[in-house]
């Protein structure tokens, strides 16, 4: 009797990509990290505002993608790109940076560098380029695509969230559209059920979205 021949292994695909975000300044920091909490495919596992810190996060942990900024207090972002390389020779690193036209990538960091985001075009292109390499990845999302999620948000909705990225009180968003208080909330309520992101999370994820000047 001839034994059954064993089933050959395949390796499962990853639920998600572990993140690791290194920008000095806070509250653009905060801002990236909660409009990263809306992409599908996308788990952020820690942050850092320094070379040293953003190092020690690598001893403590391999990440599948790095979102870096190249000026640093302590350091150039590049020193963290090649302790995050030599940790995972399979990471990807988008760089942001204010002065994206003159950067030039180490020809050693060539094959991790998957895209150079201009700090001022930040919402829209980190969002693009992070979903690409998802797709790349093979990750499940729910949304299929992994696409921009204010996809999801009806016209009435994302002029709220724009909005809201503008500092108006619910109030003053019913004043400007011509809607009571009850239904700027309602609305409130739904972008944050579709994004994932309420209180003060909704509020940096709009204000990012809104930015049209980040710091360098």
């Amino acid at each position: 009797m001839t034994p059954a021949a064993a089933a050959t292994p395949t390796d499962p695909k990853p639920s998600s990509l572990s993140c690791l975000v290194v920008e000095d300044h806070t509250m653009f920091l905060q801002l990236l990290v909660g409009m990263l909490r809306t992409v599908p495919g996308i788990q952020v596992r820690s942050t850092a505002t320094t070379v040293a810190e953003a190092v020690a996060a690598l001893r403590a942990e391999t990440y599948d993608l790095l979102v870096l900024d190249l000026k640093l207090p302590d350091g150039d972002g590049l020193d963290v790109l090649r302790a995050a390389a030599a940790a995972n020779p399979a990471v990807e690193c988008i760089v942001l940076s204010s002065a994206a036209a003159e950067f030039t990538c180490p020809q050693g960091l060539q094959g991790n560098l998957r895209a150079l985001v201009d700090k001022t075009q930040a919402y829209e292109h980190l969002q693009g380029a992070i979903a690409a390499i998802v797709r790349a990845r093979g990750i499940d999302v729910a949304t299929g695509e992994g696409g921009d999620p204010l996809s999801l948000l009806r016209p009435r909705e994302l002029e709220v969230f724009r909005l809201i990225g503008q500092g108006l009180k619910t109030s003053e968003i019913g004043e400007r559209l011509g809607i009571s208080r009850n239904t700027v909330e309602t609305h409130r309520k739904g972008i944050a059920a579709k994004l994932g992101a309420s209180g003060a999370e909704l509020v940096r994820l709009a204000t990012l979205h809104n930015q049209t000047s980040l710091p360098g």
